[in-house]
């Protein structure tokens, strides 16, 4: 600040910050540099001359999304402000935020024409939020089975059967369960046409819908009966972290040659990772350091979170 008086600085700023003045504007004016505008603006700034306040409730949340994004390398974070939520609000704002955050994609991206969906709590409650519209040409695809009486209404077809509804859309459906008996059933029933036809269409979808799950009785898996306790505390042995599209991952993001993975109808994560973009909804403690693996390890594009959830990530 040797050259400029405090003055100067001040006019700068009141130019640039007040009146909206470009820094090239700014130069012109004073007949300098706009390198020279550039600098003096960051100087006042250092100066405490100059000091930017954010006046928006949303600012923790953006820092937070940046954060991530900038730590993982992601294409956007949407973290939710879960302050005095309940359980049950909290569930229904990160759905309702996710189903908004889906139906801008859309409508902003170059050219979506495949939808996959996985299976899940966290995913149907996006469905539900998720508004009526009109995409005749899009298609949707099951990126797992689902097959069952119980707990229909968090089986894949069932979400796809969902959404395709609510935006008009046309539905595919996988007619087997999320996971089989044997491997033998596996390699047999993608033997059929129709199933092998939907899972290699799946494949090729422009987006993928996901949910990210811990180890525990709370997993998707456990919850519709697929594994049991037995199951959980095999798996825990071996390392695994998480599971994706019902794919059982360890620490360093690699599928396991468990009898569990091997068994399942879907896309497995590799092929999930050659998706151009997959979207997770994933929040809670117990799902933190699944969330984390994932996220080091490239499985996922963006993030739909809570605030709390992802201070734990950063942490």
């Amino acid at each position: 600040m040797d050259q400029y008086s405090e003055k100067d600085y001040v006019k700068v700023a009141i130019m640039y910050y007040d009146e909206g003045m470009t820094q090239a504007e700014i130069a012109r004016k004073l007949g300098v540099s706009r390198s020279l505008i550039s600098k003096i603006l960051i100087d006042a700034r250092e100066a405490k001359i100059v000091e930017i306040f954010i006046n928006s409730q949303s600012v923790y949340t953006v820092k937070l999304e940046r954060a991530l994004e900038l730590k993982f390398g992601l294409k956007d974070v949407i973290v939710v402000d879960t302050e005095s939520l309940s359980d049950t609000e909290i569930k229904r704002k990160v759905g309702r935020t996710a189903a908004n955050y889906l139906e801008s994609y859309i409508k902003r991206a170059d050219a979506v024409n495949k939808i996959g969906i996985s299976w899940g709590a966290s995913l149907k409650s996006v469905i539900d939020y998720f508004p009526y519209l009109n995409y005749p040409d899009i298609h949707i695809y099951p990126l797992v089975g689902g097959m069952g009486n119980e707990y229909f209404y968090l089986h894949s077809n069932q979400l796809v059967h969902e959404l395709a509804k609510k935006i008009r859309a046309k539905a595919h459906y996988l007619y087997v369960p999320a996971m089989v008996s044997t491997y033998t059933l596996k390699k047999e029933l993608e033997q059929d046409l129709t199933i092998s036809g939907v899972l290699e269409e799946a494949k090729d979808v422009d987006i993928a819908l996901v949910g990210i799950a811990g180890v525990n009785n709370q997993n998707t898996m456990a919850q519709t009966g697929y594994i049991n306790s037995s199951d959980i505390a095999r798996l825990k042995e071996l390392g695994v972290i998480g599971d994706i599209n019902s794919h059982f991952f360890d620490s360093h993001g690699e599928e396991l040659g468990y009898d569990i993975n091997q068994r399942v109808m879907g896309l497995d994560l590799n092929q999930i990772k050659k998706i151009p973009t997959v979207v997770a909804v994933a929040y809670g403690n117990d799902k933190a350091k699944a969330i984390k693996v994932s996220l080091e390890n490239q499985l996922i594009d963006i993030l739909v979170t809570t605030d709390t959830t992802a201070q734990k990530i950063l942490q």
